[in-house]
């Protein structure tokens, strides 16, 4: 957990005395993973704490894998009473839908931040209990998490409702693996090769670091895909992402070696 300054104070005194104490336990050691198979990391602006941008790693194992995604999180004035706005950053300029609950235009559907209706009640945002760590990583209940687990997860396409009646067969078998094929693509396009070229606010020590360390991982990983493309037109895009991610890479090892 860091901070970043910018101008201006706001919300109330049971608004920031809340933020605060979320802040302080983000900073505990633990509170959010830190591991080369997927990291969480959290910035806010030392005099604004209702304003944070988060960065979560994609994990081992899925077409996020080793890929950065950047989300802004507000806090509303009335905050806890409501839940956190959360915004997801790293979408193309509006070109990349990475997930059935991660919209183009960067809306962040889930039960606990009110902008999906399903789920039961103790998937709602509950001001006592909810926080920010709870949205992006922590456990709601043994089978269900946050952005990190139930989002950014295996087979993704069956988080759109009525697909998981076809898990198994063979239709969903093909159509789970074109849809995590579009999915590594815009990863290896929008969450590595982008950030690389272009630093994020805030938070861009921290996607350099992260690249820096996983390098050969990440390549050996974006490499793999090209190799497990069903088609040559998805292997030939794959492949150009590649070739540009491996420039920006070995980069940074230069830019370490200096």
């Amino acid at each position: 957990m860091s901070s970043d300054t910018s101008s201006d104070n706001g919300g109330s005194k049971k608004k920031q005395k809340r933020l605060a104490r979320e802040v302080a336990s983000l900073s505990e050691p633990g509170a959010l993973p830190r591991e080369l198979t997927g990291s969480i990391f959290v910035r806010h602006d030392v005099d604004r704490l209702d304003r944070m941008r988060a960065v979560v790693v994609g994990a081992d194992g899925t077409p996020y894998d080793g890929g950065c995604f950047v989300f802004d999180v507000y806090f509303p004035a009335n905050y806890p009473a409501v839940a956190p706005l959360v915004n997801l950053d790293t979408t193309g300029g509006g070109r990349a839908r990475f997930n059935p609950n991660l919209y183009a235009d960067g809306k962040v559907c889930l039960s606990l931040l009110g902008t999906w209706h399903g789920g039961s009640a103790e998937e709602k945002w509950d001001p006592e209990r909810s926080s920010l760590s709870q949205v992006l990583v922590r456990r709601v209940r043994a089978s269900h998490y946050c952005v990190q687990g139930l989002i950014m997860c295996e087979d993704p396409m069956y988080n759109e409702p009525g697909f998981d009646g076809i898990r198994g067969t063979p239709e969903g078998v093909n159509k789970s693996k074109e849809y995590d094929e579009d999915v590594r693509l815009n990863t290896a396009r929008h969450a590595m090769v982008a950030h690389l070229r272009r630093p994020r606010r805030g938070v861009n020590d921290a996607i350099r670091t992260h690249f820096r360390l996983r390098r050969w991982r990440t390549m050996r990983t974006v490499l793999r895909w090209c190799e497990e493309a069903s088609d040559e037109t998805r292997r030939a895009r794959l492949w150009d992402a590649a070739k540009e991610l491996g420039g920006l890479l070995a980069a940074l090892k230069d830019e370490r070696d200096e």
